[in-house]
């Protein structure tokens, strides 16, 4: 049992710092987004295709980004300790009491999940906008 909540800790101690790198690639294609917008408008180019390949690029590295998020609240669900601050959450606590950020294991079961239109990723169906790709979804 001991070994297992070890290996349990290096999990999300290793999903984090994937995230963490993740999130540092996200910020440099963005800025390489921005540097390509630049370019193509200041020379008034019609090309939008580096644009098009930049934002395909993104859309993966949100994905994945998403995709690490869900795992890291998968390896915590049996966690009853916030994953900020430490703290002993409450039972069925949606937040935090200490910190105020949310419980990953928080999760209301009569909610209908659908899969996000534009990413495909599986969302709550009441979402106006996809956690993952942000997206707005279609009828709302």
């Amino acid at each position: 049992m001991i070994e297992t909540n070890k290996r349990k800790g290096l999990d999300i101690k290793d999903v984090k710092q994937r995230l963490n790198a993740s999130n540092e690639q996200r910020l440099e294609l963005i800025v390489r987004l921005g540097e390509a917008t630049n370019n193509i408008l200041r020379h008034n180019e019609e090309d939008l295709t580096p644009l098009h390949q930049l934002s395909d690029q993104l859309l993966n590295l949100d994905i994945e980004i998403y995709q690490l998020l869900c795992t890291l609240n998968e390896l915590s669900t049996n966690n009853q300790h916030c994953i900020n601050c430490q703290q002993a959450l409450v039972e069925n606590a949606k937040f935090c009491g200490n910190c105020g950020t949310s419980n990953p294991n928080f999760k209301d079961a009569t909610v209908p999940q659908v899969n996000c239109y534009y990413c495909k990723q599986l969302i709550d169906e009441p979402h106006m906008y996809c956690p993952c790709c942000g997206v707005k979804q279609e009828g709302m």
